[in-house]
């Protein structure tokens, strides 16, 4: 397993250095990240058909009960129950899985976003990240929405990975199953983590920048709203005093 983590982890990350660069902060291959992803489609893709495969097994299974004669009926009733059961959570499971799938596309298709823009700029993955690091802090609204792009989708990634988790810890899945899943599960893991890697290398600034942006907003909201407000109390006490006259 650890062996497996050691391979995966080198899969994702092409590291140029032993140390950090200048800047503290990871040196990574886009184009190593853009692979790493479609391996974890992949794996997906495995555990899909997996996952449909377990499904015609027990509507077989109910099937197959169905037409067994001699059996006692309350005892039959209660098998079919279990198996109707255990298909409606794979079947769950399975769109979970189909929802991970889409997420983790949108992730390969930001990534060679990322990597189309670095090829076409002509500079080595430092420098094009330093760039962008650049214009983010100057304000830039291309990088930042680049940047914005990458943490939503990023975001989407990892929400839709921790869903299929939870539904997982809920099943008990056939041995073949559980060991698809588990393969599965070690590629989202590092796809996380070269997720945030990808992040902090454009910029450690730019979401607490982002978030410091909309509370100035609330608060210029606020205060317009209450400047409104003033004036019109003003408004109605000056027509109460002319109603007086």
């Amino acid at each position: 397993m650890k062996k497996w983590c050691l391979k995966a982890a080198a899969a994702a990350t092409l590291v140029l250095s032993s140390a950090a660069n200048a800047t503290g902060l990871p040196v990574i291959d886009v184009a190593n990240l853009v692979q790493t992803t479609m391996s974890a489609m992949q794996s997906l893709k495995d555990e899909v058909y997996q996952n449909t495969n377990v499904v015609y097994q027990y509507k077989m299974m109910a099937n197959q009960l169905l037409q067994a004669t001699g059996l006692d009926a309350s005892q039959l009733t209660e098998q079919l129950n279990a198996i109707k059961g255990d298909i409606g959570q794979y079947e769950v499971y399975g769109a979970s899985l189909k929802d991970v799938y889409g997420a983790v596309s949108d992730n390969g298709d930001y990534l060679k976003r990322v990597q189309s823009m670095m090829i076409s700029s002509g500079k080595t993955p430092a420098q094009w990240f330093d760039d962008q690091r650049a214009l983010l802090n100057g304000g830039d609204k291309t990088a930042k929405n680049l940047f914005n792009l990458g943490a939503t989708v990023f975001k989407n990634t990892q929400a839709a990975a921790k869903r299929r988790q939870k539904i997982q810890d809920q099943m008990n899945l056939t041995p073949t199953a559980q060991a698809t899943a588990q393969t599965t599960n070690q590629m989202l893991d590092v796809l996380a983590s070269q997720n945030s890697d990808v992040l902090q290398l454009m910029s450690a600034r730019a979401q607490s920048d982002a978030d410091r942006d909309q509370k100035v907003v609330a608060v210029e909201a606020e205060v317009l709203n209450a400047a409104r407000q003033l004036q019109a109390d003003r408004d109605q006490q000056r027509q109460t005093i002319m109603d007086m006259k």
